[in-house]
């Protein structure tokens, strides 16, 4: 077994699907042997709600010792990889907002979030929940949440965001994000920065 399909044979993939799963994403997802599903936008308690409902789902039912949740608008590329090979208890992807900023640059976005079972177990529920005032979401709210439970979140590796464009993370030290749209992503060069298949 290849190091890679070893790596995905401990993780739970969990794919927050709210406005059906993109492309690129189902192909990358297609090579983990525990992936599931989980609606997102139709919660009545919004996205922390759809997430809180994946944690409790992974602490009480799964009994894999990964989770890995991912939304439905993010693009593997290669950088992805550091993610899977990420041994810290919580790791985040760096993830680029619309603005082709990285969202949330000294905490961690969850968008594309591993998790080691101890810590799911550990931070006390609600695990997300929207906070007060200005870019209080629910990312800075579970970063809290782990922090408080003695966890340090880290970051590790990249993962593009899919809008009307998807966004592409600046890899290897080329400059600033790039903005592509399907017809041009399907074109990328095998050497550029590109969904991960």
């Amino acid at each position: 077994m290849s190091r890679r399909a070893l790596a995905s044979a401990h993780v739970q993939l969990a794919i927050l699907a709210g406005r059906g799963v993109n492309p690129h994403l189902a192909r990358w997802a297609a090579r983990f042997e525990h992936c599931k599903r989980f609606a997102g936008s139709a919660d009545p308690g919004g996205v922390p709600a759809a997430r809180n409902r994946i944690f409790q789902w992974f602490r009480d039912e799964c009994r894999l010792p990964w989770l890995l949740m991912m939304d439905d608008d993010c693009v593997p590329v290669a950088g992805t990889e550091r993610l899977l090979s990420c041994a810290e208890p919580i790791a985040a992807a760096r993830v680029w907002a619309r603005t082709g900023r990285q969202a949330h640059p000294h905490t961690i976005s969850v968008a594309c979030l591993k998790v080691h079972r101890q810590a799911v177990e550990r931070i006390r529920p609600p695990w997300f929940r929207f906070g007060r005032g200005p870019g209080a979401c629910e990312c800075v709210w579970f970063f809290g949440r782990a922090c408080r439970a003695g966890f340090r979140p880290v970051q590790a590796g990249l993962v593009g965001h899919r809008f009307p464009v998807t966004v592409l993370p600046p890899e290897h030290g080329d400059g600033g994000p790039r903005f592509l749209f399907d017809a041009e992503l399907r074109n990328e060069p095998e050497t550029g920065p590109r969904p991960a298949d």
